[in-house]
């Protein structure tokens, strides 16, 4: 625990000034500087690339809920990152209100200060997909942002953290990039990542797939004196394909590595998509409990390998067809919630009344209508 908190205490960048850093190199999708509230990339750690101290960051954004996620290759494992600046219009400290199995939280300071999270738990294997999703909505005058993982080996979801940003529409802004980065000096070792399936989403629900990255290298950290000196020559980046399909690949470090293009490039990616290709929701069962106070819980169970709920539709109903009464309907945003809990008016036989829910995804895809036993 020692090393966790010692290592976890550096700054949320590279530290290391004395020339054996691996450059770091970004990613930024020029074809994205807009508003937008959902952010989805798709990063893989290839087994040759590797490297321990690397921070593989898949997605990154700009305004007044500046953030970052990926992965890193940490002395203590694999892990999960996902991070948000504080601003001036903050009107209160970033919390986060929801944290998944195995993540924790922790202010962090050094290159600004804000709120960061990480996950150990889940882990993360070379040579798999991960899609990362980062979604902003409002809540009030607050705007909450939630980070969700999806591995390509399980197919399964996950649900990392939820953060509270006190400040109204703090949404998603340009700047969006993916970087690799050693953050200390261990250049002599070759890292990779492989980013491809882009996307973001502008507020009025148009998608936009990634289609145009520009590729750079910090230079100012080539000369003599700065912290990858030794390393200068030992950077890459294009576009490479596999049976999956086209994807960028930034690589550093290592004694044979070299630039096969300029410092910046541009590089393309041709999109077809209308939007990703992610299945809906899908709730696999529901039920209703009576509790002695007059309070109904309905709970349900989703399937992981479909999108992650967002927000659910609970409707308590008495009769059939055209008799059909709602006594209630109530709409909820809470992404980790898997019960819901309702109160009937008074004089109603809670045996009569039929209970539904309908969840919708981190996508705003509908699942189909459950009824509750």
């Amino acid at each position: 625990m020692l090393l966790l908190s010692l290592v976890l205490a550096l700054p949320l960048h590279a530290v290391s000034s004395g020339g054996g850093a691996a450059p770091s190199s970004h990613l930024v999708y020029s074809d994205a500087s807009f508003e937008g509230d959902i952010l989805i990339n798709e990063v893989r750690v290839p087994a040759s690339g590797e490297a321990v101290y690397t921070y593989y960051e898949a997605l990154g954004w700009g305004g007044r809920a500046a953030g970052y996620a990926g992965i890193q290759a940490h002395p203590n494992g694999h892990n999960f990152l996902f991070s948000i600046w504080d601003h001036d219009d903050h009107t209160a400290p970033i919390e986060a209100v929801h944290r998944g199995a195995g993540t924790l939280t922790e202010n962090f300071g050094g290159e600004g200060t804000g709120l960061k999270s990480w996950n150990f738990e889940l882990g993360w294997d070379t040579d798999v997909w991960y899609a990362l999703v980062a979604r902003s909505w409002a809540m009030g005058d607050h705007t909450f942002y939630g980070y969700w993982v999806r591995s390509d080996k399980t197919r399964e979801w996950t649900h990392l953290v939820t953060m509270d940003v006190a400040a109204k529409d703090a949404h998603l802004l340009g700047g969006n990039d993916s970087f690799l980065e050693d953050w200390l000096e261990t250049g002599t070792a070759l890292r990779t990542t492989n980013l491809r399936r882009g996307w973001k989403r502008r507020l009025n629900g148009e998608w936009h797939a990634f289609g145009a990255a520009r590729y750079s290298v910090n230079s100012w950290d080539l000369t003599e004196g700065k912290r990858s000196y030794d390393f200068r020559r030992s950077w890459d980046g294009g576009v490479r394909k596999d049976r999956s399909g086209e994807y960028y690949y930034m690589t550093s470090g290592g004694a044979d590595t070299r630039p096969t293009t300029e410092n910046p490039s541009t590089f393309e990616i041709a999109r077809s998509e209308e939007r990703p290709g992610f299945a809906p929701i899908v709730v696999r069962s529901a039920r209703a409990v009576p509790q002695p106070d007059g309070r109904i819980i309905v709970s349900w169970k989703v399937d992981p390998k479909s999108s992650p709920l967002f927000a659910y539709t609970l409707i308590g109903k008495i009769g059939e067809g055209p008799t059909t009464r709602v006594l209630l309907e109530q709409q909820t945003i809470e992404p980790h919630a898997r019960l819901g809990v309702a109160l009937l008016p008074d004089g109603v036989d809670p045996a009569e009344v039929t209970w539904t829910i309908q969840c919708r995804d981190i996508f705003d895809q509908l699942s189909q209508v459950v009824t509750a036993e």
